[in-house]
């Protein structure tokens, strides 16, 4: 009985493993074809023969365009709505002293992110400034906004904690979040899309070290 319980759970883990595989592979299909055709013109049989699969096995996995969609850029929102959430949580409790560590720990997490998927980093970026959320089926679309507001949530919150505790000025937090964020990513698109060799413009952190510095010495306090 032990023995065949043993092979059992053997067979179902390498089901899983294959599963786990397949789905992978249709996701790099769809990120390659998501970022040469755009969303509107990427079409489920483009994905499917660069996956190597059928249509339908595509299906197996993913009910709609939309979902696949979703399913490549919720990683993003989810890593960096946990990460931020750790800052807030530091600032509730009293673990930050100084203001510039949170504008530091801020930039961390982005870059992080930004960094351990630079294609998918950037069409999230890209996909939020062109109003591609409103593409989506009512469902994605909510999902999606809803997660990305619980991030901007987070950095408000984060903002008037900062405040509150006199390590950032008396500045309006909504103002605060949406210009660490925006000049953030405005800088990680512009040096993305100039030309350069590899995957990160090696501009790039040097150029985001003077923005950071930048927001600190003005925003700061301690």
């Amino acid at each position: 009985m032990a023995v065949m319980l043993n092979h059992k759970k053997v067979i179902e883990n390498r089901k899983k493993r294959e599963k786990d595989r397949r789905i992978q592979g249709i996701l790099r299909a769809a990120k390659k074809i998501f970022f040469a055709k755009g969303y509107s013109k990427a079409t489920m049989d483009e994905i499917a023969l660069e996956a190597e699969i059928s249509k339908p096995t595509i299906y197996q996995y993913f009910d709609t365009k939309d979902d696949l969609f979703f399913s490549l850029l919720i990683p993003v929102i989810e890593d960096i709505g946990h990460q931020v959430n750790e800052i807030n949580e530091g600032l509730g409790a009293s673990e930050y002293t100084s203001g510039a560590d949170v504008i530091r720990d801020l930039f961390k997490v982005y870059y992080n992110c930004f960094e351990q998927d630079t294609d998918t980093f950037m069409f999230f970026t890209i996909f939020q400034q062109i109003g591609m959320v409103y593409e989506l089926n009512d469902a994605t679309r909510e999902s999606f906004i809803q997660k990305g507001k619980y991030c901007f949530d987070q950095g408000r919150e984060i903002a008037r904690r900062a405040r509150d505790q006199g390590l950032f000025r008396e500045v309006d937090e909504y103002y605060i979040s949406d210009f660490v964020w925006g000049a953030f990513w405005g800088i990680v698109q512009l040096q993305q899309m100039k030309p350069h060799a590899g995957d990160v413009n090696p501009n790039l952190k040097p150029t985001l070290e003077l923005v950071e510095n930048t927001i600190i010495g003005y925003l700061v306090i301690k």
